[in-house]
């Protein structure tokens, strides 16, 4: 494990601090403002000069998805902790209407805070959520608070990455003490890995778009921070292994596979429970996607998007095969 000392030593050695290349980052995350993950990631941001504005669910909300306050004129509690650090949750006394689920203070809310209100004149180059506390690959991107809060950033226009820490599934289920500690030791190792990725890689950007500049292409000039087109952005997942132990990196699509499997399931008493089970075994195809390649010891980058919708060719294959559909 590296220390966070070193890792901030580390980082300025490869002369990042203070360079052009410095970005102006909204960090968010889903296990809360004060969870140790965020913390390590705040660490290495600004250790390598770039300048950091952390804006966080109050609570761990993990697991929420997509979840935010959707009652015009409700009230959200914004909490400084300390100069350029904020906690977003419900205000003092606030109980649901009944009959009603409703969330408040969750990621992508701390997300529209951020940028609707914190650094709505000083909008960021990039948002950056994590680093989680668990894996988030495969389904699990779909019900993570953490990847969705980089979604929720995309949608609105600012490129985003997602960070994750793996759990020892196994470990963890066997002895949680020494399962949590694991995590636990990787979260400074994933955000110095994450701060490297977007170092390099904004560094990059950087010298395409000055090449391009002068060679008059403008199309090829439009790319983000991170050398993507719009605001596309990434998901980085880092196992729970000492850095020195971490089998390389992977470029590898989210896939349908995980080693982390939930299951609606009848139980004994008639009741219904959500259970972790056994994960299928992977076919040869999904062992070229992401939660795969993170299960055999990888650090893994997606590349992902805000954009929901899909190529513009299917959309025209669905318009052809309902031709004539009226409501």
């Amino acid at each position: 494990m590296h220390k966070l000392l070193a890792t901030g030593i580390a980082l300025a050695s490869l002369g990042l601090a203070g360079q052009a290349n410095a970005l102006n980052i909204l960090l968010t995350n889903d296990d809360g403002c004060r969870a140790p993950g965020i913390g390590a990631l705040y660490q290495a941001l600004t250790a390598a000069g770039h300048q950091v504005t952390l804006v966080g669910p109050q609570n761990d909300s993990s697991g929420i998805g997509a979840a935010s306050v959707v009652s015009p004129g409700q009230a959200v509690a914004v909490t400084e902790l300390e100069p350029g650090k904020y906690c977003v949750g419900a205000p003092d006394g606030y109980t649901p209407p009944a009959g009603k689920t409703s969330a408040i203070g969750t990621p992508v809310d701390a997300v529209n805070v951020g940028l609707d209100l914190l650094l709505k004149n000083n909008r960021p180059d990039l948002v950056v959520s994590g680093s989680n506390f668990g894996e988030n690959v495969g389904p699990l991107t779909q019900m993570s608070g953490t990847v969705n809060a980089a979604v929720r950033a995309m949608f609105k226009g600012v490129p985003a990455v997602a960070v994750s820490t793996a759990i020892d599934m196994e470990l963890i289920m066997r002895d949680p003490q020494a399962g949590y500690a694991k995590t636990l030791n990787a979260l400074d190792d994933t955000a110095a890995f994450a701060t490297r990725v977007i170092g390099e890689l904004s560094a990059k950007a950087d010298k395409t778009r000055h090449a391009c500049d002068k060679s008059k292409k403008h199309k090829a000039c439009d790319l983000n921070v991170l050398g993507l087109p719009g605001s596309t952005g990434l998901n980085i997942n880092y196992p729970a292994l000492e850095a020195h132990e971490v089998r390389g990196v992977a470029y590898a699509p989210i896939g349908d596979w995980s080693a982390v499997n939930f299951l609606a399931q009848r139980s004994d008493d008639g009741g219904v429970r959500i259970n972790l089970v056994a994960p299928p075994t992977p076919s040869a195809e999904q062992k070229h996607y992401d939660a795969y390649q993170l299960f055999s010891g990888k650090a893994v980058i997606s590349v992902m998007d805000g954009n929901l919708s899909v190529d513009g060719k299917l959309q025209d294959h669905i318009r052809k095969e309902l031709r004539g559909l009226r409501p």
